[in-house]
């Protein structure tokens, strides 16, 4: 009788969860950044699953809105095993996004922010699964939201802190994005969004023992076909990044296809 109580209350706290948001979802790009925020006071949480070369990981995040305007996240990875590393969490980053400018139209909107965010070396360095150093970034976005076309552009620079003899380069990326509303669905209904990303990297060479590797760095251009699909205050995000052109310095590997599937979970506010 008990299980059947607790379980009773799940059910019903879903339920209120699901008819009391009458948000629908901001779309964004999947590998890149846009100026979207959080309503004041609101939550949303997000697991995204993603394959790069390093491996698998699964990243866990929890976004807060200060203000309409002013949302922070915190998110963590969970690093599955590979050949060089046991599974378990890695390092531990906080995100910000401002956005300082919104112009609403009549069935559109243009909004730009700026974005900061912080990584700490808070994983187990001897296990491979920390950098070892503090890493940051800083960039900025802007986008178009229309009923049916979408539109991105974003920017952002990566410093990449040294721990001990080895510091990565630092990258500069920008990311341009087109989305398409197939159908003009209505919030109650099912709601699908193609994208397609444009993503240019440059990546300076690696330091180790102050001497720069000249077999790292270099250029890589990518494309990238994704899909939002929302259903009220729950989106499902699924894309792949797949390099196109790329210029790397010395003799590297080619860099293979980056995977991203995600779940994404709105809340009401909390007061």
């Amino acid at each position: 009788m008990r299980w059947v109580s607790i379980r009773v209350v799940i059910q019903l706290m879903f339920a209120f969860i699901l008819l009391s948001i009458n948000n629908i979802h901001a779309h964004e790009p999947l590998f890149g950044l846009g100026p979207h925020t959080i309503y004041q006071n609101g939550i949303a949480l997000e697991t995204e699953l993603e394959k790069s070369d390093p491996g698998w990981a699964n990243h866990l995040e929890l976004l807060y809105g200060i203000t309409p305007d002013w949302a922070v996240t915190a998110a963590v990875p969970y690093l599955y095993s590979t050949s060089e590393r046991p599974a378990g969490p890695g390092d531990f980053s906080l995100r910000t996004k401002y956005r300082f400018f919104r112009k609403d139209m009549p069935g559109a909107s243009n909004q730009a922010a700026f974005h900061a965010g912080i990584k700490f070396p808070t994983a187990d360095r001897l296990a491979n699964r920390s950098s070892g150093a503090v890493d940051y970034f800083f960039g900025a976005s802007f986008g178009y939201e229309s009923r049916r076309h979408y539109f991105f552009a974003g920017t952002r620079y990566r410093v990449n802190g040294a721990s001990e003899v080895f510091k990565p380069g630092n990258k500069f990326e920008f990311d341009l994005a087109y989305g398409i509303r197939p159908w003009k669905l209505e919030y109650l209904q099912p709601d699908p969004v193609f994208l397609v990303e444009f993503i240019g990297e440059s990546t300076e060479r690696n330091i180790r023992n102050d001497q720069r590797n000249f077999n790292s760095g270099g250029q890589r251009l990518s494309i990238a076909p994704g899909l939002l699909f929302s259903y009220r205050n729950v989106m499902v995000k699924a894309g792949v990044k797949i390099p196109v052109v790329t210029d790397l310095y010395g003799a590297q590997e080619t860099p293979g296809l980056e995977y991203v599937l995600g779940l994404e979970f709105h809340a009401p506010p909390l007061f």
